[in-house]
């Protein structure tokens, strides 16, 4: 038995289904085996069935195949159609020689058939009462049965399907049985209970096997043409007539149509692969993907969105998109078509081909195929048929003309390098990213100017590994190959690369991809956290996030999430807590824990600590920093220092390794404000060390800086001249000047230039004030108002001090949910602390 098929049969648990496999069932059995046992007796019969049984047996693990069930004869189970076939000719021949041995005729009949099968153990005390350990269910079973009924004593049926692969693959059985072996095909049959005609084919061994065609019987009938029916004059003037009338029929007939429009959704199976060659079904599922997802007519269901449905519908997320389950998956999301290609080996040539489904119906509309010479020949023959595919919906040909760069160009001709990339994608869509780092990591290595793998690997850095300086280096290597990259992934290369070059560029690019492709929601979630960190726009943050929450996509979480933390900021808890409960419900993890904002904005502390404790740290770095800061800051909010100080300095202990320099630095910022608020002996030298680390980090960069070294220094610039060290401060905001005024983003520009007047202005009160206020125009942050209300103490203006003390606890959720990240979460605690204690001043 091979371990493939142990590994099928034992990973599941009793009651527990595999994933549905493409698999060979041979099903043998003894031709009169009643008359047998009443022509020799229960005794002597008795004694030839075992003989036979042990005959079989010994060929099953011969032939590496896999006992289901016995009867009169058996159910076995193989990985491919050759080795079922060699089993059959070895079973057959060993029969003929055992009947010689025994001086008795013992004679079989073969049925053997492939397709998916389902397998599964039976828990132990159903086997205790009789039942078998190993089911397996599937149309397979019952049509390797019809065959084995159809066939003749000595005679191995076998479908169309399983002999060609078989029959290309029989140089397996040794060149002396190829000699003797003949595949006889033997045409179309009827069989009862199958709604399709099924072409048999017979294999056997001359002198063994009849390789005649069956005789019609009860549950089996050739279809013959009308030509050769044994009817009389009449009757074949009348079946002409009928032929006449029935073809009229169909060709009047209008044939399956499917109403697909612009922007209408459709899912993509799994490549059916009925060749030979395992290592092609991976790199064909990525490229069809990627080949539609060109397409500005067509919308393809994203493989997390399929994975989500899959666990919707209690289905492992592995688990094949064949015609059933992906015609389930797609009125489920709402698709209007489920697109299903296969492979196929066709006279030495490899055949693509795709159908396109009404998920509805299960019928397919409309199929196209097309032929490659050779592995290299894929790709472009695949780019054919994607080009047909797309007509055949309903898109023009010069939309697809517009939108279509060859596969091997926007992907890679390395065949492993996108296997690689495809299970990368999976790797992904399941939260694997870790996995998905090494796999992409591969591809880039096999191809070193694969540019959407460099693109895919930018993306993870910045989204999982808060790792700006290797994401800056991945789409460098991307915009260095851009020609290589599709119109859709090049709209999405200038969005990352944004990350370096300013809010504008960032606004601009995720708008031009909101445009170009209006249901790619990456686009919209991308637009408004633009709006959001880098303009500080709440209205129309929201508005984008909106677009991302209400549709089917499953990141739609995210969208909720995002929606929770801009609600908190406003204040408006309701909507948040409502935003929190969509989201969750989702299943959807927040990244960076937007989903307890709204509990801590409302001190619900019980609740934001199980909901802390519910997510490993493993999860991701990004994780791993958010997690502590955030049970510090309850820690904090409820007056307890001592605590919070000891969460923030045992943070990210053995996850350090993998932690980026950006996020140290944002944990060190919480850590040192907090050191300095509890009068740490250490805290000053600890708030110059974290300065002369972001001045160099911010150094080092070079272009590579995206903008959070200045906010993190503009926090320490504050920090500093609060706490009686002004050349620290401006030794921060020297660092930073340029970043924050070039760059364009709200968020440290604001910061820098509120710091600025606070440093400039140390000794001067009022000229503090004042430069403050013209900072002030509804979009500045929590920092600002602190500043004012310890400027207006400076000047002895209680009144104002406590105005700005009181706008400080009026808008506490915007001082919990400001900034990405929470960058400054404990610094906006501890401004709220103060301003309780100014505002009780009278």
């Amino acid at each position: 038995m091979t371990a493939e098929i142990h590994q099928l049969e034992t990973t599941p648990g009793p009651g527990r289904l595999a994933t549905p496999m493409l698999r060979t069932l041979v099903v043998c059995d003894i031709a009169d085996s009643t008359a047998l046992v009443e022509r020799m007796g229960d005794q002597s019969a008795a004694k030839i069935i075992r003989k036979h049984d042990r005959l079989a047996r010994a060929l099953v693990e011969q032939h590496k195949g896999r006992e289901i069930d016995k009867t009169d004869g058996f159910l076995l189970l193989f990985d491919r159609p050759v080795q079922a076939a060699a089993f059959a000719l070895d079973y057959q021949r060993g029969l003929r020689h055992m009947s010689a041995a025994e001086g008795v005729v013992v004679r079989a009949r073969v049925g053997i058939h492939m397709g998916d099968v389902v397998i599964w153990e039976n828990a132990p005390e159903d086997v205790a009462r009789g039942a078998k350990p190993i089911e397996v269910e599937g149309l397979v079973k019952p049509v390797a049965a019809r065959l084995a009924q159809l066939a003749k004593p000595q005679q191995i049926l076998m479908s169309s399907a399983a002999a060609g692969i078989a029959h290309r693959a029989e140089g397996e059985l040794g060149a002396e049985a190829v000699r003797h072996v003949h595949w006889k095909d033997h045409g179309k049959y009827r069989f009862k209970g199958l709604p399709e005609p099924l072409d048999v084919v017979e294999v056997g061994e001359e002198g063994i096997a009849p390789l005649h065609s069956p005789k019609s019987g009860r549950t089996a009938r050739k279809i013959l043409p009308w030509w050769r029916r044994p009817l009389t004059l009449a009757a074949e003037a009348a079946v002409l007539a009928i032929a006449v009338g029935v073809t009229a029929w169909f060709l009047l007939q209008s044939p399956p149509t499917l109403a697909f429009s612009a922007r209408d959704w459709v899912v993509v199976g799994n490549v059916q692969n009925h060749t030979n060659q395992e290592q092609l079904g991976t790199p064909l599922d990525a490229a069809f993907k990627i080949g539609l997802e060109q397409s500005q007519y067509v919308n393809v269901i994203p493989d997390m969105q399929v994975d989500s449905a899959l666990k919707r519908m209690e289905k492992p997320a592995d688990t094949p998109v064949n015609r059933v389950i992906g015609s389930d998956v797609a009125m489920r999301e709402g698709a209007r078509a489920l697109i299903l290609p296969s492979l196929a080996q066709i006279g030495g040539k490899i055949q693509i081909s795709a159908e396109v489904i009404d998920p509805h119906t299960g019928v397919t509309v409309y199929s196209d195929s097309t032929q490659a010479d050779s592995e290299l020949q894929i790709l472009p023959a695949t780019d054919r048929l994607l080009g047909k595919l797309r007509g055949r919906l309903g898109e023009s040909l010069a939309s697809i003309q517009k939108t279509s760069l060859p596969l091997a160009q926007i992907t890679t001709s390395n065949m492993d390098a996108l296997r690689a990339y495809g299970e990368a994608e999976k790797d992904i869509g399941q939260g694997r990213i870790g996995d998905a780092q090494t796999l992409l990591d591969q591809a880039v290595r096999l191809d070193p100017e694969f540019a959407m793998a460099w693109l895919r690997l930018a993306t993870l850095q910045l989204a999982y590994k808060g790792d700006p300086q290797a994401a800056y280096a991945s789409i460098q290597k991307a915009e260095s190959s851009r020609d290589r990259l599709s119109t859709r992934e090049r709209l999405e290369a200038d969005g990352v690369a944004a990350t370096f070059k300013g809010a504008g560029a960032w606004i601009d690019a995720w708008k031009g991809m909101t445009q170009m492709y209006p249901d790619d929601l990456a686009g919209h979630a991308n637009l408004g956290e633009g709006y959001l960190w880098y303009e500080h726009n709440l209205p129309d943050a929201i508005a984008q996030f909106k677009v991302v929450a209400e549709s089917r996509h499953p990141l739609r979480g995210f969208g909720w999430y995002l929606l929770a933390m801009a609600g908190t900021e406003q204040g408006n808890y309701r909507a948040a807590d409502a935003a929190v409960a969509e989201g969750r419900k989702l299943g959807t993890l927040a990244p960076g824990f937007e989903d307890v904002l709204p509990d801590l904005a409302q001190r619900k502390y019980a609740d934001v600590e199980a909901r802390l404790n519910a997510v490993s740290s493993k999860v991701s770095t990004a994780i791993a920093v958010a997690k502590p800061v955030m049970f510090a800051a309850v820690a904090v909010d409820q007056g307890h220092d001592a605590a919070a100080r000891q969460v923030l300095s045992g943070a990210v202990g053995e996850e350090a390794a993998s932690v980026s320099p950006e996020l140290k630095s944002r944990l060190a910022v919480q850590r040192v404000a907090l050191d300095l608020a509890t009068q740490q002996p250490d805290a000053d030298d600890a708030l110059k060390r974290l300065v002369d680390a972001q001045r160099a980090r911010i150094s080092d960069a070079g272009p590579a800086d995206d903008g959070s070294a200045a906010i993190d220094l503009a926090l320490a610039a504050m920090l500093a001249v609060r706490h009686g060290l002004p050349k620290t401060g401006q030794n921060a905001l020297d660092a930073a000047r340029k970043s924050a005024q070039e760059r364009g983003y709200y968020a440290s520009s604001a910061l820098w230039h509120s710091a600025d007047c606070e440093v400039k202005f140390a000794d001067a009160a009022k000229d503090r004030i004042a430069c403050l206020l013209k900072l002030v125009d509804g979009r500045e942050y929590t920092q600002t108002h602190m500043a004012l209300m310890l400027a207006y103490q400076a000047d002895g203006d209680g009144k104002n001090a406590r105005a700005q003390a009181q706008w400080l606890l009026d808008h506490r959720g915007q001082a919990i949910a400001e900034l990405p990240e929470q960058t400054a979460l404990i610094p906006n605690l501890l401004a709220l602390k103060a301003a309780e204690k100014q505002a009780s001043v009278r």
